[in-house]
Order: structure tokens, then sequence, then C-alpha cells
């Protein structure tokens, strides 16, 4: 299922994520240290620095990991509580709370409900913004799936999603929810791979209101995609998934433009030995997600990650993202003009270590570059983070 929006992939953020195939009951709580520096923390390029970017911050957290199995059916929660802490911009001092958890329940031989529930929040990615404010930003997304899969042959799917964002008063026009239902046929056959074939309808309504000569006319959009996937793994080694469907927006707003045409996404994993994992991802999507202040976006995008298991107590991992957004009904709280469009490249590379059986220490870095159509808003961003954590 594609959770939340619609065909594409999933946009926002994302608490933290649980074991999909957990084997033994856990309850683990962790007490987490997590020191980052960004060289540009206010996301400013050139024309707006007027003095230094660079932050540090330290977040002490209490986290939580839960799995546990009743028969045949699975419960899971992961997620965690904090407050992070500035060195030179104060003012984006902020609570931070993330939980993801979900249901996995078992019906009769074959069928499976599967609902999900994540919070998060914390003061919004200033990039998002667009200017240099104090916004904390609380983001609920709830799913659900149902279906029947058989070994071979035909079986239905549904499922249903909500979504919503609310910002603080400053920025409280950014408030959205979106709503979605899904319907598909699906058809297994081992020797050749799994299909279905679905249909997803949603409406993104945002807090904005625009006026028009009628009144005040509320920022509505509805998005509906028709679309087949297809997914086989080959042997041990190989796993793919290709998605190609047709999307349609429908703006409520006169001066949103609509847009209707392909798309698409797709993933190649390699895993040449069980150490090594290689996954090639590439996508054409239409979301409304985020706290990006516009009606909706089209996205391209590619990326290649992967991870390598070093020994039994290390590591780590790597990934690199392209990808060009084109925004549709942008807020006018961009008073330097709108974005336009924006290009981003996104590299990440990690290493993780565990020192002692309840201590790991996990050591990454992450470089971004943003360059928009309007180069007000172009920035890069070069940021270390280093976390400690001790289970119980």
């Amino acid at each position: 299922m594609i959770r939340g929006l619609m065909v594409g992939a999933v946009v926002g953020q994302v608490a933290m994520v649980g074991s999909a195939y957990a084997q033994e009951n856990r309850f683990e709580l962790s007490a987490q240290l997590v020191e980052t520096y960004d060289s540009n923390i206010l996301r400013l390029g050139e024309q707006r620095i007027s003095g230094p970017t660079d932050n540090v911050s330290m977040s002490p957290r209490v986290a939580v990991d839960f799995d546990r199995r009743f028969g045949r059916q699975r419960a899971y929660a992961t997620g965690y509580a904090g407050y992070n802490f500035n060195s030179r911009f104060r003012f984006l001092n902020r609570e931070q709370l993330a939980l993801n958890s979900g249901l996995d329940l078992r019906f009769g031989p074959r069928c499976r409900i599967n609902p999900t529930a994540s919070l998060v929040r914390s003061q919004s990615d200033l990039e998002d913004l667009g200017q240099v404010v104090t916004n904390a930003a609380t983001i609920q997304d709830y799913n659900i799936t149902a279906s029947c899969p058989r070994p071979a042959g035909f079986y239905p799917t549904v499922g249903a999603g909500y979504y919503r964002v609310d910002n603080s008063e400053i920025r409280r026009e950014r408030d959205q929810s979106i709503v979605d239902a899904r319907f598909g046929i699906a058809y297994a056959r081992p020797s050749i791979g799994d299909f279905e074939l679905f249909g997803q309808i949603a409406r993104i309504q945002r807090a904005r209101r625009d006026p028009t000569p009628a009144g005040l006319l509320q920022d509505e959009t509805d998005v509906r995609t028709v679309a087949l996937r297809f997914s086989r793994d080959v042997g041990t080694r190989f796993e793919t998934t290709l998605q190609v469907g047709y999307t349609n927006v429908d703006p409520r707003t006169v001066d949103v433009p609509s847009f209707s045409g392909l798309t698409y996404q797709g993933s190649l994993t390699y895993q040449p030995t069980p150490p090594i994992n290689l996954t090639l991802g590439f996508g054409r999507q239409v979301s409304g997600r985020g706290n990006l202040g516009t009606s909706y976006y089209v996205s391209d995008s590619v990326e290649l990650r992967s991870s390598v298991k070093l020994s039994a107590r290390t590591s780590a991992n790597a990934g690199v993202q392209l990808s060009k957004r084109d925004f549709a009904g942008e807020d006018r709280v961009f008073q330097f003009g709108p974005r336009g469009q924006d290009q981003q490249l996104d590299a990440r590379a990690g290493i993780g270590y565990r020192l002692a059986r309840p201590i790991n220490l996990d050591l990454s870095g992450r470089y971004r570059r943003r360059d928009a159509e309007n180069d007000f808003y172009d920035y890069d961003s070069l940021a270390a983070t280093l976390t400690a954590a001790m289970s119980f």
C-alpha cells in the first residue's frame, strides 16, 4: 500500500519504524544522548547570510522499543521523547517526540489487518518554513490496510489513511489534513511475481484561505490515481518493485494549476553476500505531505543506498539522493517571491559500533544542497551527529 497519499512514495517525516519481522518478544528502554554539529542550521544562502550560521545541538532522550506477540497477533511500538538544546540559536530549543506503533492482526488461514499510527513533534526544519521563525509542528499519521493474500490467484486489497499537521500560531495557515482511500485487486503467481491493480483517491485540505469574488475559499485539492504494481524476489539476492500509474490533480483554488500525467516508482535491491545490501530507487510522485507551504508538488528523484555489516559489532551505511520538485500553489508568506522549482542533493553516511552489550555508538554525516529557481532560497549544509545509547 502507498501509505497516506498517492502514487509515488511516502513524503514527509517518519518517527521510527518497528521491525517488520521480529520473532521474539522485546521490551527495551534506553537513555540516549544525541549531539549534532550543523554548519547552516538556519538554511540561509549567500544572499541572506549576515552572521554565523553554524550551531551545535545536544538532545538527551529516553527511548522505548516494544514488540510482543499474542499467539498469531502482534503489537509493536518504538519511539523517544527528549529536548533539544542549541548552543548558538537558543530560540530553536524545543521538545522532541517521536512514536510509531502498529498491530498485525491475523484472521482465518490467510487474512490480515494492519493498523498503524505515528506521532512526531519537533521544531520545523527552517528550509520548510522559508523564514527564520520558531515553529513547532505536530504530525499525526494513521493508516490501515486489509487483505487476504493467496499463494496463487486473485485477492482484494483495501486501505485508508489520515494525515494531519498542526503548527504553532505563527504558521497556523499551514495546518493541513489529508484523507485517502484505496482499493485494489492483486494477483500472485510464484513463477512470475505479484501484481496489483489499484485505484486511490485523496483530498488535501489546508487551513489557508484565498480571497475570491465570492469570498474566502479554502485551499483543497483532490488527487486520483490508477496504477499497476509489480514485485518479485529472485532467489535471496534480488528484490525488484515497479509501479506505473496515471495521476490527476484537481485543485479547488482557481490560481493553483492542475496536473495530469504519468507517475511511477521503482526499486532494485541486490544482496551479493549476506553482510552487503545495495538498493537503487527512482520515482515521479505527486504529494501534499510535509510542511512546505504549497498546495501540492511534483517530485522526480533517484537514489542509491548501501549498508554493510563489517563485524559482529560494527555496521556502516551510505546513501545519496537527487531530486527535483515543482511546487504548485505556494503560500504568499514567501515574501521574496515563490520558489517555483528546486533541485536537491542529499548525501549521507554513518557507522555504528556496539561498544558493549548495553552501549551503542553511532556516528553519521550528512551534506545537503538546494538550488532553487529563485536563488534567494539556495543553501548548503554539512552536519555531523554522534549518538550514544545505553539500554536497560
